[in-house]
């Protein structure tokens, strides 16, 4: 009876222990997942603050590439603005050294015009005296007619006088052509030579031998100053034409 009731005694005991080192590990086991559940929680906090961080860093990443788009933006419209800049600044720059060309090239066409103006000016004065040369002839036909060359050496000086007076106007107009002029003032004599044949003319009544002799003693000298007087006409002539052809090339 003992026996059976040490046994009972026995199996109730292991039963305990059992239940005992049950309740324990239920315990233990409890605990640990009590005490395992702490750093889930956290983790799980931290991932949302991560999360949350994540998610502000990606706005932040998104404004900052709008941002980066916009003075992308900004900047390729200011190096259009600056490109524009200098194609404008390159234009302008072209246009001023072409108004300044142009500019020179008007100064130096109005120089050059101012300079012919003033050479024709002084043509005048010498185109006035060529023109008295019909008072002079018309003076000298009637003094002719009217056989009034008593003092041929007083009519020489005179015309010397005219010729010089010429001279220095040509001087003043184109030192060039005093030659031309020297040329006429020494053939004047031939003026005087012509007079004096004409003087020399056979009256009414002459013979045709008498008046053959008269026109056989023509002076050639009269010729050479006629000629010389010629070519000092056509001499400055030309040189007023030269100098209003260049006139008109200088005109813009």
């Amino acid at each position: 009876m003992r026996k059976e009731v040490r046994e009972v005694s026995v199996k109730v005991t292991a039963a305990l222990v059992v239940f005992a080192v049950f309740v324990g590990a239920i315990a233990g086991y409890v605990v640990g997942l009590n005490e395992g559940s702490r750093p889930v929680s956290a983790l799980t906090e931290e991932n949302r603050q991560l999360a949350e961080e994540l998610a502000s860093l990606t706005r932040s990443v998104a404004d900052l590439r709008s941002e980066n788009d916009e003075l992308s933006k900004r900047y390729d419209a200011l190096r259009e603005s600056i490109s524009e800049l200098e194609r404008s600044v390159n234009s302008l720059t072209q246009e001023n050294s072409e108004l300044r060309n142009s500019l020179s090239d008007l100064r130096s066409r109005v120089e050059k015009a101012r300079a012919v103006i003033q050479k024709l000016e002084k043509a005048v004065p010498v185109y006035n005296q060529i023109s008295g040369r019909d008072t002079i002839v018309s003076i000298l036909l009637r003094d002719l007619q009217l056989r009034q060359f008593e003092n041929l050496t007083l009519f020489r000086q005179q015309l010397v006088q005219y010729w010089e007076g010429i001279k220095s106007s040509v001087a003043e107009y184109d030192p060039a052509l005093t030659p031309s002029v020297d040329r006429v003032i020494n053939s004047i004599d031939g003026v005087i030579d012509y007079i004096e044949w004409l003087l020399q003319a056979p009256g009414e009544g002459a013979s045709a031998d008498e008046v053959l002799n008269w026109i056989q003693r023509y002076p050639q000298s009269f010729d050479a100053y006629t000629n010389n007087v010629l070519r000092f006409l056509d001499e400055f002539m030309v040189s007023v034409s030269s100098q209003i052809v260049s006139l008109r090339d200088v005109s813009p």
